[in-house]
C-alpha cells in the first residue's frame, strides 16, 4: 500500500513536539519520535497522547496520514 507521493529520502515534515493529528480527527498528540522504517516506505512517526481515561497512549503512524493540530497551543 502506498500512502504518499514523497521520496523515500524526503526530510520530515514534522519534527519531535509537534503537535498533530489524524486527518481523520481524533485528539491532539505530541510526536515524540520521526523517521523511516524497515517495513514500509516513507517517513513514520510515534506520536503520544493522554486518553480519556488519562492513560499515556503510544502509537507509529504514516505522515501522510497526519497534519498540523489547529487548535493546540504552541509552546
Amino acid at each position: 500500500m502506498r500512502l504518499g507521493k514523497r521520496p523515500a529520502n524526503a526530510k520530515p515534515a514534522y519534527h519531535p513536539g509537534d503537535v498533530l493529528t489524524l486527518k481523520s480527527g481524533g485528539r491532539p498528540m505530541t510526536a515524540t519520535w520521526t523517521g523511516p522504517v524497515l517495513f514500509a516506505p516513507g517517513n513514520w512517526l510515534i506520536c503520544q497522547w493522554f486518553g480519556n481515561d488519562g492513560e499515556l497512549q503510544q502509537e507509529m503512524f504514516p505522515e501522510e496520514t497526519l497534519e498540523r493540530a489547529h487548535n493546540a497551543l504552541a509552546a
